[in-house]
């Protein structure tokens, strides 16, 4: 903080995120707007519009305040940029998923459920698969491929995992939390697959888990690790505020907290080179999240 802070830069960046967090949350633009194309092609191309704008708004901003222009003339901060904004909307707004699993003609509730881990599985070929071989063929820098490092200490994370639960408590008690969460619905596959009742739930939760790994593996591994040889640690920054934008669909209050969130992890990442941190952090309160509201509305 010490290093990057100034008023009017940091000033500049709330006014960035607080603009785009009102029309967001004035007209709905997430769900109403570029949701209302679930099952066509244009819906990846307005979340590339989406995350194009806050990224390169961003950077815009970082090249303003910092004095830094050179990498607007590099040809591989524009190959990195695009193919990692490509990767992020066609994951976002993938809109063939609902046709395949139409197909297999299941009773709904397990249409539902299935349609759920379907969308984290997607996530991963989506994500993880293109970002390794982007890695393997095109960038070959000494990244761990993007942070997933085998040296890395995960016991600091614990620590402040346990920090967190308080936090997470007083959360769970907005109005809007309880709506949201647990990401797991009641359902009754169990039933119709003849299953002990507690395995489509604990398969549920795994894959969703599994799933902020793409998470942290594309915003701190590849928009931060990946772009630190063409950016530098204001690689951060432009992360931090398509993070944001990410999760323009949820509860305010939590696409408010991804900013720090995002923010802070992704500071971690660029000294350690490691997203094992964030994963820890990232899958930990995923799941503290949906115990504390799956409880929560039982008792």
């Amino acid at each position: 903080m010490r290093q990057d802070f100034q008023y009017t830069y940091y000033l500049t960046l709330v006014f960035l995120l607080a603009t785009f967090f009102s029309i967001n949350y004035s007209v709905d633009l997430e769900n109403t707007w570029i949701d209302q194309y679930p099952e066509k092609t244009v819906r990846i191309f307005l979340y590339f519009l989406l995350y194009g704008f806050g990224y390169y708004a961003s950077c815009m901003i970082v090249s303003h305040f910092k004095k830094v222009t050179d990498f607007w003339r590099s040809k591989r901060f524009w190959l990195f940029s695009l193919f990692g904004l490509g990767v992020l909307s066609i994951a976002k707004g993938f809109p063939y998923l609902p046709e395949i699993m139409s197909s297999l003609q299941q009773p709904y509730e397990v249409y539902a459920w299935l349609y759920r881990i379907a969308t984290n599985v997607t996530s991963f070929v989506i994500v993880f698969l293109p970002l390794s071989i982007f890695y393997a063929a095109i960038d070959r820098e000494k990244s761990g491929v993007y942070g997933l490092t085998t040296k890395s200490n995960i016991e600091p994370y614990l620590y402040l995992l346990l920090i967190l639960i308080p936090f997470i408590f007083i959360a769970s008690l907005q109005k809007g939390f309880t709506y949201y969460y647990p990401v797991y619905k009641a359902n009754t596959v169990s039933e119709i697959w003849n299953w002990p009742t507690y395995l489509p739930m604990m398969l549920f939760e795994f894959f969703y888990g599994i799933d902020f790994i793409n998470v942290e593996f594309l915003f701190r591994g590849f928009f931060v690790i990946g772009m630190t040889q063409i950016l530098g640690k204001h690689s951060i920054v432009p992360m931090v505020v398509i993070y944001c934008f990410l999760h323009f669909g949820k509860p305010p209050g939590e696409a408010i907290t991804s900013i720090f969130g995002g923010f802070i992890l992704g500071i971690v990442a660029f000294y350690t080179r490691s997203i094992w941190g964030g994963i820890i952090i990232h899958i930990g309160i995923a799941w503290l999240m949906e115990a504390i509201a799956y409880f929560s509305k039982q008792f």
